[in-house]
């Protein structure tokens, strides 16, 4: 369900939300949270698409595993906090109503009786006798009631294996465009499991995520975090077109190499088969920036397949990367990909940087490598 109306009016207040401490935590509601994390982050993950944020919980909760293996729960609450604040974030980015959302779910049409033992009479399916949660701690015990006779029997790490299949469920999802109720009513399972896992291990959700977020992002510690560079980029895909010359690929792989990155590089030239497109998706997946240095066009069955290439690896990477972070190079925009990528995919705002020669190209590509690092120092100071 998307929120229709005060979803706009809260954000345009988001800067009245005050810093609180442990205690204040957890009289905030959950409409609450999804405004602070909208604050802090709606301008950062302007820049991100669905498929990324998705795929970066999944990250969060495979991230749970080892501690939850190891029952270490100094690791286990900030990373609990993770997960909950990537299910705010992609609420807060798709407009989803998430408290209506979860209410209605398992409010209105809960799943399971509140009834635990066999003498005692069934309830219907509904909690109307139950006022609807306010706070995150309400939500942690109303949830918490609904499965009372479940979570008996339930481990934290079975708790946290039913969440990765339902995170895994709205990846699937989303990628198979399903509906947009079908995702909002699998972000409020994931929610769901979330105040489980925390109540079966005794956490209060609202301290622990006080507790790394409050007021502000626990990386740069800005109150409105619009940049990307809250970690460290370590790993850079790069392509580059089947005519690029040999002095043109060294000038990019040893700009990114004195800089400190770890270059990926796709060795297939042409694209053959669905394995060269697997292999671009796994190298582009697993870098922090992306550098395509396109090919011009020809006419020729090795170019036309190194073009499908590059169209695929250039779409890819603005779907799993941030914007900002991806650098595309052209040597003719008349004559190469940069203006067929512009107008086929207008809404990804694909952009190319025109450049001459080999030393050019280096000059530009320094440039945009400087740009990276004085963003860097920004979120440092």
């Amino acid at each position: 369900m998307l929120k229709s109306s005060p979803r706009d009016e809260q954000t345009a207040n988001t800067s009245s939300i005050p810093s609180t401490a442990s205690g204040e935590a957890s009289e905030l509601s959950l409409d609450d949270w999804l405004r602070k994390f909208g604050r802090m982050y709606g301008k950062r993950h302007e820049k991100h698409t669905t498929e990324y944020m998705i795929s970066r919980l999944v990250e969060e909760v495979a991230e749970l595993v080892n501690p939850m293996e190891a029952q270490d729960r100094s690791q286990i609450s900030p990373n609990l906090a993770d997960v909950f604040s990537w299910i705010c974030s992609i609420a807060y980015k798709l407009n989803i109503d998430l408290p209506t959302v979860t209410w209605e779910k398992y409010g209105t049409n809960a799943p399971r009786p509140i009834s635990s033992t066999p003498s005692e009479v069934k309830q219907p399916g509904t909690l109307e006798s139950y006022s609807h949660p306010r706070t995150l701690t309400d939500w942690q015990s109303f949830i918490s009631q609904v499965y009372r006779a479940e979570n008996a029997r339930l481990s934290p790490m079975n708790a946290l294996v039913a969440m990765m299949k339902d995170v895994g469920d709205l990846a699937m999802i989303h990628r198979k465009r399903e509906s947009q109720k079908e995702v909002t009513l699998k972000l409020a399972a994931i929610l769901a499991w979330t105040l489980t896992i925390a109540q079966l291990l005794q956490l209060d959700l609202s301290t622990i995520v006080n507790e790394k977020y409050d007021n502000q992002c626990p990386e740069c510690g800005k109150e409105i975090c619009d940049t990307d560079v809250c970690h460290p980029f370590k790993t850079m895909f790069v392509s580059f077109g089947r005519n690029t010359s040999d002095e043109e690929k060294y000038v990019i792989l040893d700009s990114a190499t004195k800089r400190g990155f770890k270059t990926l590089v796709n060795p297939a030239p042409d694209l053959e088969s669905t394995s060269e497109l697997s292999t671009s998706i796994d190298l582009i997946n697993n870098s922090d920036v992306a550098c395509i240095v396109l090919s011009t066009k020809g006419t020729g069955s090795d170019d036309l397949k190194a073009t499908y290439r590059q169209i695929f690896e250039s779409l890819a990477s603005y779907a799993m990367l941030s914007k900002g972070d991806i650098w595309v190079f052209t040597k003719d925009p008349s004559k190469d990909l940069e203006s067929f990528l512009k107008t086929a995919f207008k809404a990804e705002g694909i952009e190319a940087i025109s450049y001459v020669d080999a030393n050019h190209l280096n000059a530009l590509f320094d440039r945009c490598l400087s740009d990276l690092d004085r963003k860097r120092d920004m979120s440092k100071g």
